[in-house]
């Protein structure tokens, strides 16, 4: 394989003074007047002759500082940098004077990129028509809008013939229909077998255009590799759903989940096994160190398993009758979890890209619906009701030490004509600690909707069962409190629904916290759904 570009422990650091005379105080004082600040440090990459590599990072993360290294534009502190061929930097601002005319910034720039005159004078039709701005060619940058600069900047930069193709950011000038003109030229360099290096901090640009990626982070490479794996470290990085550590702690080990059995087993309820490895670079089984961590995406509710050695790897077992209240509707994610030095939790998602998925039946009647799915090489499992379960809080009240809730159910097609067809239990789970709370809900009594063709078209007869729930406040530590409502049919078909508790009266709901001895409870209903909230008195009159 041909390198285009090597870069071999390439560091790049800056001083940074406070005072603008630190320089000079250090040459007379010989004392340190400025802060040292890593741009790069010791970052080693080889960029294969003929791909795109996509160079990934936010802000401030050392990207630009690369290219300029590459590019010759500065020198690294440490470490070397191998080019072979030429390099253009297409930098859509950078060489165009806005004193003179688009017609001479052509040759000016043309000449900063190693050309002469004369070959610039075979490439300027070229250039005049692909930047499509005709007439105004003539006329100073300076009178130009910003599209119109970059349009030129970029007409430029990309027609010259380099070996090696920089591109900072600049895919997004211009219209749209300019933007697909250039990702067009982009594409063809790609078939002519040039080298691009296209920096940006989009990765689904870098994962739809570039066949490699390199993420930088803080000026340190973070992982290099397969540009759709590295995209999809960086955005879930970037969408704060994992933290560096997490995802350091991802690329240092090999994994997979190699195979998914689930189903409904007779004194066990739902259950799921898993299957599949966890290596150190040394291709040694480190599965005993972790636990397996099961998300609820939503809520961010976790249940923890350790990992168990098996005769290929590692094997663990859950079920709805261990976690009795953690298998309810919502998205489920799965990772391995470990902790660092300071007992923080570190958590990565477990590849899933090639797992076998196998359900098991014996017979009984699945509690809801199970769907596992394998998302950007994650796996993932919905868990949905049988039937929609529809309901709303009518009423919210506090007396003594108690709150009470109440509301309406109902599922269309079950009809409710006494108490007894359908019964409730309203659930309150602490948000930091995820300990659960039941209090059932007392059915007072069942009413037939009438019925309205335009939302039942078919017709059919349902009922609604009014609910009221009370709610000892003694019983909740302070924390925030999230609600589900589980609706059973006690009646075919018998199923058992779980829904959030969706509140959306609020003019009948309390509107101040209620103070009971030293702390202040509140209801929460701006998201439509109801969340009650516990705190220290003094805290919540520090808050208001």
């Amino acid at each position: 394989m041909e390198i285009a570009v090597s870069i071999k422990n390439l560091t790049k650091k800056y001083s940074l003074y406070k005072d603008p005379w630190g320089p000079i105080k250090e040459v007379i004082t010989r004392k340190k007047f400025h802060k040292d600040f890593y741009a790069l440090s010791d970052v080693s990459l080889d960029f294969p002759k003929g791909e795109s590599i996509g160079i990934l990072g936010k802000n401030g993360s050392g990207k630009s500082t690369l290219l300029k290294v590459i590019a010759g534009i500065t020198e690294p502190t440490n470490g070397t940098v191998d080019v072979h061929g030429s390099i253009v930097f297409l930098d859509v601002s950078s060489g165009i004077d806005s004193e003179l005319s688009g017609y001479d910034n052509i040759f000016m720039k043309g000449t900063l990129l190693g050309y002469t005159k004369e070959e610039m004078l075979d490439k300027v039709d070229d250039i005049i028509e692909f930047s499509e701005l005709g007439e105004f060619i003539g006329q100073p940058v300076k009178n130009y809008s910003a599209g119109m600069k970059s349009k030129l900047g970029f007409a430029i930069s990309v027609n010259v013939d380099p070996d090696i193709l920089i591109v900072d950011e600049a895919l997004a000038v211009g219209d749209s229909v300019f933007r697909k003109k250039c990702m067009n030229k982009m594409n063809e360099f790609k078939e002519q077998g040039k080298t691009i290096i296209f920096v940006s901090h989009d990765n689904n640009a870098v994962e739809s255009f570039c066949s490699k990626a390199a993420w930088i982070h803080q000026g340190e490479l973070i992982t290099y590799g397969d540009s759709k794996f590295v995209g999809s470290l960086y955005e879930e990085f970037m969408s704060g759903r994992k933290s560096i550590e997490s995802v350091r702690a991802e690329i240092e080990y090999k994994h997979s989940i190699e195979q998914v059995v689930y189903g409904t087993v007779k004194d066990e309820g739902f259950s799921i096994s898993l299957n599949g490895y966890l290596h150190d670079h040394n291709q040694q089984d480190v599965s005993e160190r972790f636990e397996l961590a099961i998300r609820d995406m939503r809520t961010g509710e976790l249940a923890v398993k350790p990992l168990s050695k098996s005769e290929k790897g590692f094997s663990v077992q859950l079920s709805s009758k261990e976690f009795p209240l953690f298998f309810k509707p919502g998205k489920y994610s799965f990772s391995a979890r470990s902790y660092d030095e300071n007992g923080k939790p570190v958590e990565f998602s477990l590849w899933a890209g090639k797992s076998e998925l196998a359900a098991l039946t014996d017979g009984m009647k699945n509690r809801f619906q199970y769907k596992f799915s394998v998302q950007k090489n994650a796996l993932q499992l919905a868990i949905e009701n049988r039937d929609k379960l529809e309901q709303q809080v009518n009423k919210i009240w506090f007396d003594d030490s108690s709150v009470y809730i109440e509301g309406v159910a109902f599922v269309r097609g079950y009809e409710t004509r006494t108490a007894d067809a359908a019964s409730m239990i309203f659930y309150l789970t602490n948000l930091e600690t995820f300990e659960r709370f039941a209090f059932p809900a007392v059915i007072s009594e069942t009413e037939e909707i009438t019925e309205n063709p335009v939302y039942n078209p078919q017709g059919k007869v349902y009922n609604f069962s009014q609910f009221t729930v009370a709610i000892d406040l003694q019983q909740l530590a302070n924390g925030s409190y999230e609600s589900h409502l589980t609706y059973r049919m006690n009646g075919e078909p018998g199923y058992e629904l779980v829904n959030l508790v969706w509140a959306s009266k609020q003019p009948a709901y309390p509107a101040e916290p209620y103070i009971l001895n030293e702390e202040a409870i509140e209801v929460k209903t701006a998201t439509k759904y109801l969340r009650l909230e516990k705190k220290d008195r003094q805290l919540q009159e520090a808050i208001g």
